[in-house]
């Protein structure tokens, strides 16, 4: 078996491969597109990017996919295509996000930017629409620091600009009109997901610093992803396995659990 940790995990590369393909399909297809079709397809993009990162992205940064060192470099290349985003910047800003989980020195902090005191969560859509543009990027490449970081961190990099120049090269006006702000209403998504995953606990307790979520559906469609307190606390623990962490934690009245889905955290 090809696979390092589970046979599933195939899954989440065919979402990866799908998500890279379904663009290139797009872009050639975009001048038929009416609106409507431009509109229903922008959603599916969304929700494929909203998708990469809380699951796909994410389950392989804490644990890489295969077996040989080669084939995660491909598919971090590969993935990196698919977010429009090298994954080596997305693992340094996940890595903070997880040692100092909403603290001060949290970058995806919901206290972060809420104001002088810091005790209320900043608002859901400043949060999110604006979030993307806090970020800085050139800080988190200067984290990739061994040689090998270095060279991967190139590669994905180079990867991004060759689909991004194959979506130029294809149609021009796809890029602009489509595809970037499509992009961008991805990252929106994904940091409106983390809010949902946050909103409501107060960091420095990796028993209670998260929000959970038992839902059936959700959680088979999403891979586990409900089970994100259990995940804060035990990192390491493949999504197959995420659920046995449940009994590890305090119990449900000591902790911010919601129904059906994270984004029923509605913030009030």
């Amino acid at each position: 078996m090809i696979f390092k940790h589970s046979k599933k995990d195939a899954i989440l590369v065919m979402i990866c491969l799908t998500n890279v393909g379904l663009i290139l399909y797009f872009a050639k297809q975009f001048a038929t597109f009416s609106f409507s079709e431009a509109f229903v397809a922008g959603l599916f993009l969304v929700g494929f990017y909203c998708t990469n990162y809380q699951c796909v992205s994410h389950n392989f940064i804490h644990n890489n996919f295969f077996k040989n060192k080669s084939l995660n470099t491909l598919f971090s290349i590969i993935n990196s295509m698919a977010m429009g985003l090298p994954q080596t910047l997305y693992y340094h800003h996940h890595m903070n996000h997880h040692r100092f989980t909403n603290g001060e020195k949290d970058i995806s902090s919901l206290f972060k930017y809420s104001g002088e005191n810091q005790e209320r969560e900043e608002g859901i859509l400043s949060y999110s629409f604006i979030g993307f543009f806090r970020i800085d990027l050139l800080a988190l490449a200067k984290r990739a620091k061994k040689p090998q970081d270095k060279r991967l961190l190139i590669m994905e990099t180079l990867g991004v600009l060759l689909l991004w120049g194959l979506l130029i090269s294809i149609n021009w006006k796809f890029f602009l009109v489509f595809y970037l702000p499509v992009w961008y209403l991805g990252q929106v998504a994904a940091l409106m997901e983390n809010y949902f995953e946050h909103y409501g606990t107060k960091p420095g307790n990796r028993e209670t610093d998260s929000v959970s979520c038992y839902g059936k559906i959700y959680n088979l469609l999403w891979f586990n992803n409900g089970y994100h307190q259990e995940h804060h606390f035990a990192p390491t623990v493949h999504w197959t396995k995420i659920t046995e962490v449940r009994k590890k934690l305090p119990d449900e009245s000591q902790r911010r659990i919601v129904k059906f889905a994270h984004f029923t955290n509605i913030p009030h």
